[in-house]
């Protein structure tokens, strides 16, 4: 125990909710690519230290009405 060296806790984490389409939440290179744009986006492409990433799965859908296209909705529900 005597070589541990303690090191200071990170900020308080911040939650980012993604928002993810679920033919995409299953399949890791997808997800280790969505995962590196996001932290891209979050000014730190290499690590996430003091954020949460919450990953919504896109399982809700809308119909345009002219087109009856379903597209999916933001409505979703938390994976994990």
């Amino acid at each position: 125990m005597n070589d541990l060296n303690p090191q200071p806790l990170p900020p308080v984490a911040e939650r980012v909710r993604v928002h993810v389409p679920s033919g995409a939440l299953y399949d890791l290179a997808k997800m280790n690519k969505i995962t590196a744009n996001v932290l891209g986006r979050l000014g730190c492409g290499g690590c996430h230290s003091g954020r949460i990433l919450d990953f919504v799965a896109l399982d809700e859908f809308v119909i345009n009405p002219a087109t009856l296209e379903a597209h999916e909705a933001l409505a979703a529900r938390q994976v994990g």
